[in-house]
C-alpha cells in the first residue's frame, strides 16, 4: 500500500488534486460466537408498521456511498437539526511545481507500551475482536433500523497519525469519536492520548460533530468512576456533540488487568453503569462501547441500553445479527478516509435515536424522547418479545408517554416516528410481581449458615445478599440461576457469630435483569467453635489463608490441641499456643483432625 501511494504521488505531482471518496470497506470476520438469546416471543400478529419498517434494503459499500442528502441529517448534540448535508468533492488549490522532490514519507507513530489499544489498533489482534486477513465486503443496516436516520462516522486515536479534519469532513464523514485517554493495561495508570487535544481542536474547527472515548481497564466501579472523572476533566472547553464513551474490551487473550480480573456478568455490568452514572452527573450523555460477544457473554447489555446508548462492534459481511439494541455499529477497522494518510480507520454507522426508558413497574414502562425538528406529533409503535410492531398510540403531542397494562417480567420494544421517520427506539423490561419472598436461616455448623426461601412467581434466578458491618450495607455473595433453586449454604463463616441475609428474586430477559421485591431479613448464628488436633509436627501457622502468607510460628508437636473458630476455602482459622503464647491464624484443613 505504501509503495502504491508513493508512485501515485510522483505521477500526480503538479496536477490538480481531487479528493475522491473511498470505494471499498475493509472489515474482518468476528471470531467469537455467542449463545442465542432466549426466545420470549408472543404469537405473531399482522404488522401495522409503516411500509418497509422491517426491511433493510440499503447496502453500504463505503463510508461515502450512503446517499447523504436522502438518509443523513446534520446533527448538533443528540437532536437532529433541520438542515441536510450534501456531499461535495473537495478540490485543493493547484500545487506548486515540484522538481525532483522525494516521495512523502509515512508518519512514524511511537506507541505507548502500556496502551491497551496497541494490539487491535496496530493489527496484532485482541481477545475479543481479532485482526484477520483484510477482505473487501459490503455491509447493510440491520432491518430493524432500516427506517431510521443513518449517519456515517469514524473513530480515531494517536494510532491514526496526524489528521486533516477538513479533508475528513469533505470525504463524507458525518461524525467522529476521538480517544481522549486510556488506563495502562498492566500498571493501571491513567494516561492521555497524545493526539487528543489536536484532534478535538481541529475537528471542532472543521465542523465535524465529535464524541470522545476512554479505553478502560477498570475492574471495579470505583475505578470506572475515576475514569469518568478523568475524561470529563480533559474535554472542558471543546464542543462535544455526541456521547462520552466507556470503551470496555479486553486487550488480548490472557493479557490485561481486565481480562485477568474475570469479572462476572453482573460485576462487569455494574462497572459499565458506574462510568455512565458519573458521566451523566456531569451533564454529558454517556455511552458504552463493546463487541457483540462482550455484550452477549460478558455483560447484561439491556441493563445498560435502557438508560444509555450502546456502541456495538461486529465485523461481518452483510449485516450484524446482534439481537440487542444499539445506536452505533462499528463494522470495520480497515477503512480508508481522505485526510488520514497511510493508516486504516474504524468505520461506524449511527442510527439516530433519543428514546430512553424511564420508570418501570411490574405493569408499566415510561418513555421519553427528544423533540424532532418542528414535528407537532409522534406515533408510537410497540412489539412484545420477537413479535411484530403494532401501532400503540398515534398523534402524541408530548415527548413522553407511559405504557400501562403490561405483563410482569417481560420485554417490550418501542419505536417513535416523526414525519415518517423513526427517530427513537429502545427495549424496556417490566419488573417482576411485587410478591415478598419468605427467607429463613440457620447456623448449620461452626462455619456454615443454611438459607431457605419461598419461590417467587416468574423468577428464574435469586440474588443472595449478606450484611457487611464494615460497609454498613448488604453485599451480593451469590447469584443462583434456576427457578427451582430456593436454598443456599453460606460457607467460610466464623464460629459463634450472627449474620444477616436477604434474597432478591430476579429474571434474565433480553440479556437484562429485572427484579422482584426483597425478602424479609433473616438472622442466623453459627455454632460454637470446635476442637481439633494437628496430624503432624512442624506445621507453620499463617497470618492469612495462603502458603505464602507471613508465618506466625511453628507448631512442633504432633497432636497439639487447637481451637477452630472458622474456615476459608481449604484452610481453618484457629487459635493455638506457640511457645506459651496464644496465636490466631490459618492452617491447612488437611493438617487438622476435628473432634468434639
Amino acid at each position: 500500500m505504501r509503495k502504491r501511494r508513493s508512485i501515485l504521488a510522483l505521477l500526480l505531482a503538479g496536477c490538480l488534486m481531487v479528493t475522491i471518496a473511498p470505494t471499498e470497506v475493509f472489515a474482518q470476520e468476528e471470531l467469537v460466537t455467542a449463545e442465542t438469546q432466549q426466545d420470549l416471543s408472543d404469537p405473531q400478529e399482522e404488522s401495522l408498521v409503516p411500509e418497509d419498517v422491517e426491511s433493510g434494503q440499503q447496502t453500504v459499500e463505503s463510508i461515502s456511498q450512503i446517499p447523504v442528502s436522502e438518509t443523513t441529517t446534520e446533527v448538533t448534540g443528540e437532536t437532529p437539526g433541520s438542515a441536510t448535508t450534501e456531499r461535495t468533492e473537495s478540490v485543493e488549490d493547484e500545487p506548486e511545481e515540484m522538481t525532483e522532490e522525494e516521495p512523502e514519507k509515512t508518519e512514524e507513530i511511537p506507541v505507548d507500551p502500556q496502551d491497551p489499544g496497541k494490539y487491535r489498533l496496530t493489527g496484532e489482534g485482541t481477545g475479543d475482536v481479532q485482526f484477520s486477513q483484510i477482505s473487501t465486503q459490503a455491509v447493510s443496516p440491520a432491518a430493524k433500523y432500516a427506517d431510521c436516520i443513518i449517519q456515517k462516522g469514524i473513530d480515531v486515536s494517536y494510532h491514526n497519525g496526524t489528521i486533516n479534519w477538513q479533508k475528513v469532513k469533505n470525504d463524507g464523514v458525518d461524525f467522529a469519536f476521538i480517544r481522549v485517554g486510556y488506563r495502562g493495561y498492566e500498571n493501571g495508570k491513567l494516561a492521555m492520548d497524545s493526539k487528543a487535544i489536536e484532534n478535538m481542536r481541529n475537528a471542532n474547527k472543521a465542523g465535524v460533530p465529535i464524541g470522545v472515548y476512554f479505553f478502560s481497564q477498570a475492574v471495579s466501579t470505583s475505578e470506572a468512576s475515576k475514569e469518568a472523572d478523568y475524561i470529563v476533566s480533559k474535554i472542558a472547553g471543546y464542543q462535544i456533540d455526541l456521547p462520552v464513551v466507556f470503551d470496555f474490551e479486553y486487550v488480548a487473550v490472557g493479557v490485561g488487568r481486565l481480562y485477568k480480573a474475570h469479572l462476572s456478568k453482573g460485576k462487569a455490568t455494574d462497572v459499565c453503569n458506574a462510568f455512565c452514572k458519573r458521566v451523566r452527573a456531569y451533564g454529558y450523555t454517556p455511552m458504552v462501547y463493546a463487541s457483540k460477544s462482550m455484550y452477549e457473554d460478558k455483560t447484561y447489555a439491556a441493563d445498560i441500553s435502557q438508560e444509555s446508548p450502546i456502541w456495538m462492534a461486529h465485523y461481518t459481511k452483510g449485516t450484524t445479527n446482534y439481537a440487542g439494541e444499539y445506536e452505533y455499529w462499528q463494522y470495520s477497522s480497515s477503512g480508508k478516509v481522505d485526510g488520514i494518510k497511510d493508516h486504516y480507520v474504524d468505520f461506524n454507522l449511527r442510527y439516530l435515536n433519543s428514546l430512553r426508558i424511564g420508570e418501570r413497574t411490574s405493569n408499566s414502562i415510561s418513555l421519553k424522547w427528544d423533540a424532532f425538528e418542528d414535528a407537532v406529533s409522534y406515533d408510537i409503535y410497540r412489539k412484545s418479545g420477537s413479535g411484530s410492531y403494532q401501532l400503540l398510540k398515534s398523534q402524541v403531542t408530548d415527548t413522553a408517554f407511559t405504557d400501562t397494562g403490561l405483563s410482569a417480567g417481560k420485554d417490550y420494544s418501542y419505536k417513535i416516528y416523526a414525519k415518517g421517520k423513526c427517530i427513537g427506539f429502545n427495549t424496556g423490561i417490566t419488573f417482576l410481581s411485587p410478591v415478598v419472598v419468605k427467607l429463613t436461616g440457620k447456623g448449620s455448623a461452626f462455619d456454615k449458615v443454611s438459607l431457605k426461601w419461598s419461590k417467587a412467581l416468574g423468577a428464574n434466578a435469586y440474588s443472595i445478599q449478606r450484611y457487611d458491618s464494615i460497609k454498613k450495607a448488604y453485599v451480593t455473595i451469590k447469584n443462583l440461576s434456576g427457578s427451582s433453586k430456593i436454598s443456599y449454604t453460606d460457607k467460610d463463616r466464623n464460629a459463634g457469630k450472627t449474620y444477616m441475609y436477604r434474597v432478591m428474586p430476579f429474571k434474565v430477559v433480553f440479556n437484562g435483569r429485572v427484579y422482584g421485591t426483597y425478602s424479609n431479613a433473616a438472622k442466623a448464628k453459627t455454632k460454637a467453635s470446635v476442637k481439633g488436633k494437628t496430624k503432624s509436627k512442624s506445621i507453620r501457622l499463617r497470618k492469612s489463608a495462603s502458603s505464602s502468607s507471613k508465618s506466625l510460628g511453628k507448631i512442633k508437636k504432633k497432636g497439639t490441641k487447637v481451637k477452630i473458630t472458622g474456615s476459608q476455602g481449604s484452610w481453618y482459622r484457629l487459635s493455638v499456643k506457640i511457645n506459651g503464647k496464644k496465636r490466631t491464624g490459618y492452617i491447612k484443613k488437611s493438617s487438622i483432625r476435628v473432634y468434639k
